[in-house]
């Protein structure tokens, strides 16, 4: 047998024989023999340069001066020549445009495992994804075996939130044909403008009506946010540059949920109320092939199609073909005879295998699969194709994983799971399940219809990436009980129940203050149930580069420290840090009460960021950074529990652009509205911009003898 070549490293020499034993012998056990001594390949002498590049700030923003280096290593085992070394960075847009070329040099030898830094030059940032094409010039001690790596592409993203590998177009933007109607915005739930992203979208309710958008790159897959008649099920159609392409399947399954105010979302289908809530519902649709940047793709209401349907927005995406089994050898295929918990037991028997790949397909699952016994890898096709699907002739079915102390260090990830949750239900309904769970990998899957993605008790040190969260009724990750050193990063929510993503330093199932914790690089919007981002006490957490939007009831950013009624520790003596947030269109009203004709008696307004002093401390707060558009009622607001009197304890505020707020730039409840008391304490406030002269830039100081406003230097209030 012939191996080929190989590169440089140390193998060991296995051989088999009648591998599936279908020949009958004596002897079964020794089909298999080992070498006892390894096959050594040496490596070849040459240098081998790469070229990795990195910019500051590390996550920019529209406007941000970026400085690109390039670090130039030579990964080889001698030196590289001592002539220059040229190097050239190419800057691409999504749509594969050169917005950018900078060229480099480095001139001299570089040793067998050094490196240089080259700077390269600057950009000023405007908000997109981009690619980076980083070269290096072949070296004169490189031989071409090593020239391979010579080139590397990454991806950089300007804007605050998550990277996600989709482009939202919202539909009622002036730059999108349509002889539809562009619904007039407001910030009413239960509304169809007032539920909808960007807070407007496009009516269409005769045949011919039509959505026209403009693909900013490629795309083969798309996601349309709408909402229906309901108790209906249907089609809406879709067209690429004016060509059939099939039908959107529409329905109101998860849509209209009747309830109060107060209710909201918790209830679901008791009919608590008599209005409908939550309207809107995802649709999705894969297309025959990938279209370029500029075409124009149209949704449009065809005869046989639904009688109504409102646009809110549409989601483009180039999906790459499926993957297939990375290593038959290590991991177990689930099949049509082979069910995923068939293949779980074959991984657990043989400690051979890494875990198991389930393949392009829809897979039915009635129940909990449980993780256990060691590691396991959990892999799919990706989340367009491997798609994990609760029975949806049922509702409110608990199904996921559910992994145990013994699988620590497990990874899930490249799948979708589509849930059947019609109501809230408290305990059951998360996708992952996973008390104490240690350096478990959760990334690049795509849940629908559960109550949450995951809530963690006692979870430390695991990695949730590149998720997409999307229509649960409660919370998308919440970290809780002594949850530690966790990484909650690039993760996109829309439409969550509860908080999109928050920590809740609680204590009743365990643990002590939840430290550590970073929540970076997320996007949240459409919440239809409390915030988009909430940190309730803890002790040296991080969030940084938010986006939220859209809010329908609560802020943007939640920092509390009430218990609701659990043992909790509120905050502790580390800052916790909010740092580089951008809050559109968030606040709302909540916590109303409804009288006999169905109308809001009284209500608390919430602003787009609320300082809350609950029962626990409340101190070392940092928020820092943080751009406030268009709230619905306050850009910041300070409240305590009545009647509690807890202090406010050094809480700083940096930096903050409050831009065309509604009612106030900042207030400081001085009354008690629902319970809720004035606030107590004090809080600095430093280059802190309200920018609207046709509003009070802070409502209640002379009202608030027990709070000080310590203004540091540069606010214009």
């Amino acid at each position: 047998m012939n191996i080929a070549a190989q590169t440089a490293g140390s193998y060991t020499p296995t051989v088999k024989v009648d591998e599936e034993n279908a020949v009958i012998e004596l002897n079964e056990s020794n089909n298999s023999y080992t070498s006892s001594s390894n096959l050594v390949v040496n490596a070849v002498p040459s240098s081998d340069l790469v070229a990795a590049a990195s910019w500051a700030p590390s996550n920019p923003v529209a406007g941000n001066n970026v400085s690109f280096t390039v670090n130039l290593k030579n990964q080889g085992n001698i030196a590289s020549a001592s002539g220059a070394h040229a190097l050239t960075l190419v800057l691409k847009n999504s749509a594969g445009a050169i917005i950018q070329t900078f060229t480099g040099s480095y001139s001299g030898a570089i040793a067998a495992g050094a490196s240089v830094n080259v700077n390269m030059g600057t950009w000023i940032a405007v908000n997109g994804s981009y690619t980076i094409t980083t070269t290096v010039a072949v070296d004169a001690n490189e031989v071409s075996i090593k020239q391979a790596n010579n080139t590397s592409v990454t991806s950089l993203y300007s804007g605050r939130g998550a990277n996600m590998p989709f482009t939202v177009i919202e539909a009622e933007l002036p730059s999108n044909a349509t002889n539809g109607t562009r619904l007039v915005p407001n910030f009413t739930p239960g509304d169809f403008a007032g539920e909808a992203s960007g807070r407007s979208a496009v009516y269409l309710d005769t045949n011919g009506e039509y959505v026209e958008f403009t693909l900013t790159s490629p795309a083969n897959a798309f996601v349309l946010r709408n909402a229906v008649a309901e108790n209906t099920t249907g089609t809406v159609s879709i067209y690429a540059d004016g060509v059939s392409k099939g039908k959107f399947s529409v329905s109101s399954k998860f849509s209209y949920l009747y309830a109060t105010p107060t209710t909201l979302g918790r209830l679901g289908y008791d009919n608590s109320g008599t209005k409908a809530y939550w309207l809107y519902e995802d649709s999705q649709l894969m297309l025959d092939q990938v279209y370029p940047a500029g075409t124009k793709i149209k949704i449009q209401k065809d005869a046989g199609d639904v009688s109504w349907i409102y646009v809110d927005m549409i989601e483009t995406e180039n999906v790459a073909p499926a993957a297939s089994n990375p290593d038959p050898s290590k991991y177990v295929q689930v099949t049509a005879s082979k069910s995923i918990d068939q293949a779980l037991n074959e991984f657990r028997q043989d400690t051979t295998k890494k875990g198991i790949f389930i393949p392009a397909g829809s897979w039915t699952i009635n129940s909990k699969i449980f993780i256990y016994g060691r590691a396991t890898e959990i892999i799919g096709a990706g989340p367009w194709y491997t798609k994990l699907t609760a029975p949806q002739d049922q509702s409110n079915t608990d199904v996921g994983f559910n992994i145990a102390a013994t699988a620590n260090g497990s990874t899930i990830r490249d799948l979708s799971a589509w849930g059947n949750y019609q109501y809230r239900v408290d305990g059951p309904g998360k996708f992952i399940d996973g008390n104490g769970m240690q350096n478990v990998t959760i990334q690049n899957i795509w849940a629908e219809h559960f109550v949450c993605l995951y809530w963690g008790v006692g979870a430390s040190n695991n990695t949730f990436k590149n998720n997409r969260i999307k229509n649960t009724f409660a919370d998308g990750i919440n970290m809780t009980n002594g949850s530690n050193n966790n990484i909650i990063d690039n993760n996109y929510a829309r439409a969550t129940g509860d908080d999109s993503f928050a920590e809740f330093s609680a204590v009743d199932a365990g643990g002590s203050y939840n430290v550590g914790n970073k929540f970076t690089n997320l996007t949240a919007v459409t919440v239809r149930r409390a915030a988009a981002f909430a940190a309730y006490g803890g002790s040296d957490n991080l969030f940084q580069n938010l986006y939220g939007a859209d809010t329908l009831t609560y802020p943007g950013l939640t920092i509390s420290s009430l218990s609701f009624g659990y043992n909790t520790l509120g905050f502790g003596d580390v800052d916790t840090v909010f740092d580089g947030i951008t809050l559109d269109r968030t606040g709302g009203d909540f916590w109303t009460s409804v009288g006999a004709d169905d109308k809001i008696n009284d209500y608390q307004n919430f602003g787009a960021i609320w300082f809350y002093v609950g029962d626990r401390a409340f101190k070392n707060i940092v928020v820092k950074n943080v751009d406030i558009n268009n709230s619905v009622y306050f850009g910041l607001m300070f409240q305590n529990m009545y009647p509690n009197a807890l202090a406010m304890q050094n809480v700083r505020i940096e930096n903050v652009n409050i831009n065309n707020p509604t009612r106030y730039g900042i207030k400081l409840v001085a009354r008690a509205e629902q319970g809720q008391g004035p606030v107590v304490g004090a809080a600095s406030f430093t280059n802190v911009k309200i920018n609207n002269p046709g509003v009070t830039a802070i409502y209640g100081e002379s009202l608030s003898p027990n709070f000080t406003v310590n203004r540091v230097s540069g606010n214009n209030w």
